[in-house]
């Protein structure tokens, strides 16, 4: 098996992209007033992570083409992520993007927004959308791994992609994010980077958890490529 010294897990929606994009598909297709509905039952308590994932697309009722090309239509993806990419492809340094989101549309938004050669140094682990007449669904194949690592809570739990760079003899796992279901990233990782001004960030600071603000990955492209086992 190839050992490396270093890996990579990145976030995708917020951190990968300017815009979280699977909000972005629940509001244009399921109406904004669900989104904002369900988003309240989310703040108030109501719903854990897998449930808000699960709620904000029951309103979704586009066919996985017209919601994978919604996707790339409205992504954008973060200043330096090609150049993360690329330091970390020059290094031979695993890259995973792990995320709450559908695996369908982010697999769609890097075959349209990323350069052949570094797509193809990009893992994904996601959740899976089941698209149907009675709207879509989600599917969390992580969720019984997630489990095992001890967490129960997340819809597509970042211990699982940390726990595979392990297995490869990462001796250091980068982890790169910004939102609530980020919290297990920075309880598990080596160092973390959180998103300025983000959910990730503030928690990171309440809870004296160890961290680097970023606004783009310019900076955390430059540490992965200068970083010395």
């Amino acid at each position: 098996m190839r050992k490396v010294s270093l890996g990579v897990v990145c976030d995708f929606d917020g951190t990968a992209t300017l815009l979280d994009i699977g909000d972005e598909i629940s509001k244009h297709f399921g109406g904004t007033a669900h989104w904002e509905a369900e988003h309240a039952r989310f703040r108030k308590g109501e719903l854990d992570t897998r449930g808000i994932i699960e709620a904000i697309y029951t309103k979704v009722f586009a066919s996985e083409a017209e919601v994978c090309d919604f996707a790339a239509w409205a992504a954008r993806l973060r200043p330096g992520f090609d150049d993360l990419v690329r330091a970390c492809k020059d290094r031979d340094a695993p890259f995973i993007l792990a995320s709450g989101g559908l695996r369908q549309y982010v697999e769609t938004v890097l075959d349209r927004h990323l350069s052949a050669d570094l797509r193809s140094h990009v893992r994904v682990m996601a959740n899976e959308g089941l698209f149907g007449s009675q709207g879509l669904k989600v599917h969390f194949p992580g969720r019984s791994r997630a489990t095992e690592l001890g967490c129960d809570v997340c819809g597509s739990c970042k211990r699982v992609a940390v726990a595979e760079l392990r297995a490869l003899g990462a001796g250091r796992v980068v982890g790169i994010g910004d939102g609530f279901a980020d919290r297990c990233l920075a309880r598990t990782a080596d160092s973390l980077w959180a998103r300025e001004g983000s959910y990730l960030h503030r928690f990171c600071i309440e809870n004296g958890i160890p961290h680097t603000p970023f606004t783009t990955l310019v900076p955390v492209a430059h540490a992965v490529a200068t970083f010395e086992a």
